[in-house]
């Protein structure tokens, strides 16, 4: 059989010399290697359909998810076509720049294997750990209307007594965005939202209580995109969310820190595993 200049061939299956192994010339392939070589392929071609998927999903040019990895844009273009080439290394940098991770990828086998608002999910539940520290009781998916119907549902709504007034309930509303499509949709469903918690919570009030504190923070997913948003328009969502991020964060960790004032903005990083104060300075 003729052979391409770079290539052998070896029981039929046409390989590119120094791929997968190092069998020497002329040595046949087992049916396990056969197995575990077609595997890896399989494998490399999901991977680049999940970059490809993940960057698609954020938005990202294939030059800009590039940029974000350290690597140019033909070899990304390679990543998402399944380059048996890449190093374990250069893909989970290219994961990570469109938010998600290879060894996540791997468990899951499919994308299809994860519910829509997994991301969504995961910042939920981070806050949800989060705040077992502050001694706060947790309401994800919470209606906060009566009529449930037409009722706003938090994405997550704390509730503790105040360690300077036992008496006092303090309501905290945290609202989890991980795409800011529409900035001026996503501020006022915030602000609805934080008057539907005051409702809410004198609502529960019982008798002599005081009047609960309310307060709410927006966790915003760190992309670059979305940072990049923010930091354009600084001004606007300093006026809107002018509460300390570090406060917010201190009252989510520490039942001794009261709820702040004054509506505050945090990030949660991209891969959902630790949340940060946002500068708007």
């Amino acid at each position: 059989m003729p052979c391409r200049p770079g290539k052998s061939v070896i029981s039929g299956f046409p390989k590119t010399v120094g791929d997968m192994g190092g069998r020497k010339k002329g040595q046949r392939r087992t049916a396990l290697q056969t197995a575990a070589d077609n595997a890896t392929v399989e494998l490399q071609r999901k991977i680049g359909k999940m970059l490809r998927d993940g960057r698609t999903r954020e938005r990202l040019t294939q030059n800009t998810a590039a940029g974000a990895a350290g690597i140019s844009q033909g070899e990304w273009s390679d990543l998402e076509r399944g380059d048996k080439s890449a190093t374990l290394a250069t893909l989970n940098r290219a994961a990570f720049a469109v938010g998600g991770s290879v060894d996540a990828w791997i468990k899951q086998t499919s994308a299809a294997a994860m519910p829509k608002d997994a991301v969504h999910l995961r910042n939920q539940e981070l806050v949800i750990r989060l705040s077992t520290t502050g001694d706060w009781t947790p309401l994800p998916e919470e209606f906060l209307d009566r009529e449930a119907r037409t009722s706003r549902a938090a994405d997550v709504l704390l509730w503790r007594r105040s360690a300077q007034n036992a008496a006092q309930r303090e309501y905290a509303l945290w609202s989890v965005t991980d795409w800011i499509e529409d900035v001026g949709a996503v501020v006022r469903d915030f602000t609805r939202r934080l008057a539907a918690v005051d409702r809410y919570a004198v609502a529960r009030m019982q008798d002599a209580e005081p009047v609960p504190s309310t307060g709410g923070c927006w966790l915003v997913r760190a992309t670059q995109r979305n940072r990049q948003l923010v930091a354009e328009h600084r001004h606007f969502f300093r006026g809107r969310f002018p509460g300390s991020g570090r406060a917010w964060l201190a009252s989510l960790g520490d039942p001794a820190t009261p709820l702040p004032k004054e509506a505050g903005l945090v990030w949660v990083s991209v891969g959902g595993d630790r949340v940060f104060a946002a500068r708007l300075g």
